[in-house]
């Protein structure tokens, strides 16, 4: 899949979704560039 097809996440998204803080939200959103995919499997891995 292309990265301009790919998913994105916006910082309101990863909070509502992950329940994150917003230093949390934006540290994923600059370590994987909001890319859905990877954010998503990197989060499955987290147990809560």
């Amino acid at each position: 899949m292309s990265r301009a097809a790919s998913k994105q996440y916006t910082v309101e998204q990863l909070q509502e979704v992950y329940a994150l803080s917003l230093p949390k939200a934006i540290q994923l959103l600059d370590r994987f560039g909001g890319d859905a995919a990877v954010i998503d499997k990197m989060m499955k891995r987290l147990v809560r």
